[in-house]
């Protein structure tokens, strides 16, 4: 059977060169061919340097960023993704990531998100007093030159960007210092997708996954897409059976037509261990 989206373009909104992550899966798996929309400044919606803030949700934000290739591309698909990098709430001395990606097929009323979570990333960020002997280290342990830095005030304000020589970095780090009211600067990973080799791979994996999504097909109206969407928790106790906040079963559904189907755990379990059963617990 002939894929729906088998020699279709789907247009792609970016300026930081995703499509080498996104269109190898898209081609090879559903015979698709990724087209960068021209253009563009997705840059409106949002920056890691932080002189732009997102508009709203970065799920919402993603959406919007993928429709915005339908304004210069004569193309019915489009996709585009966002990524949040950081500390983790609850171990901050660990930084992780986010990376989400959306899918709009207007022909077909669809809309899919996918997500992935990641602990692959060298985002990092430092602060310096002026003249410190440690930045130059510093630069190179994050990954420089062939992983980008920002620098910036103290004030997280005039990101300098595009630095591609170790003194070129020392130079901007000492000038922000000396605009700054304390005397210090900041020295940010760049996690934008063309200036980072780890996030760049992130996304190759996350657009392997979409595109496995869009391989189902929803036995109802065969619309690409078929999947996961929601889980249910409530797995019984193994020793009460009364319900656990463990999974029970999963649901995947049709984002077009809307039907859904119920599957079990795929590690087969059919009860949760009594240890994380809040009455075998309190008895």
């Amino acid at each position: 059977m002939v894929h729906p989206y088998r020699h279709e373009r789907i247009g792609l909104a970016t300026i930081h060169g995703k499509d080498l992550a996104v269109a190898p899966p898209f081609r090879r798996l559903l015979g698709a061919e990724i087209v960068v929309a021209p253009d563009l400044d997705t840059d409106i919606l949002g920056t890691f340097s932080g002189e732009v803030a997102r508009p709203g949700p970065v799920v919402e934000t993603c959406a919007i960023k993928a429709e915005l290739a339908f304004r210069t591309l004569d193309v019915d698909c489009a996709i585009a993704s966002e990524g949040s990098y950081g500390p983790i709430d609850r171990v901050p001395l660990v930084p992780s990531g986010v990376e989400i990606m959306a899918f709009i097929d207007r022909r077909r009323g669809l809309r899919i998100i996918e997500t992935l979570a990641t602990h692959r990333t060298n985002w990092r960020l430092l602060r310096f007093e002026a003249g410190d002997p440690r930045i130059p280290a510093a630069v190179k342990a994050l990954g420089f030159p062939e992983y980008g830095v920002f620098v910036l005030r103290s004030d997280w304000s005039h990101p300098i960007k595009g630095l591609t020589r170790l003194d070129d970095v020392v130079s901007a780090m000492r000038q922000q210092a000396d605009d700054s009211p304390d005397g210090a600067s900041v020295l940010i990973a760049d996690m934008r997708a063309h200036r980072n080799p780890t996030r760049m791979k992130v996304l190759r994996a996350l657009s392997w996954k979409l595109a496995k999504r869009l391989q189902c097909l929803c036995p109802a109206c065969g619309a690409p897409g078929f999947g996961h969407i929601d889980s249910r928790r409530g797995l019984p106790c193994e020793s009460c059976r009364e319900p656990t906040h463990w999974i029970d079963f999963e649901i995947d559904g049709c984002s077009a037509c809307g039907h859904v189907v119920a599957r079990p755990r795929k590690d087969g379990r059919r009860t949760a261990s009594k240890l994380s059963c809040v009455t075998c617990r309190g008895a």
